[in-house]
């Protein structure tokens, strides 16, 4: 896998976590990314889907080279629960 891109690092990063909206499915993902960002530099947004049935959690965080973008990724797609990343 190549480590070229586009993004100029340090970079604003929104990642997004989909899955079913079950009640703890905000808290999950704060689990998987906190141990990969700053405490105090992540904010997480959520929007519902129109029916209710699922759930995109935002994050919102400063990625610092492609490597730490690639390992909130990988933590998120280890995750069963999480149905697609973008």
């Amino acid at each position: 896998m190549s480590n070229e891109t586009l993004i100029e690092f340090p970079a604003d990063i929104v990642v997004k976590a989909m899955g079913l909206n079950e009640g703890d499915f905000e808290a999950l993902i704060g689990e998987l990314v906190r141990p990969h960002v700053e405490p105090d530099s992540v904010k997480f947004t959520t929007v519902p889907s129109k029916e209710g049935k699922y759930l995109s959690v935002r994050v919102h965080f400063t990625a610092t080279s492609h490597e730490h973008l690639l390992s909130i990724y990988t933590a998120l797609k280890a995750e069963e629960r999480v149905l697609y990343t973008l």
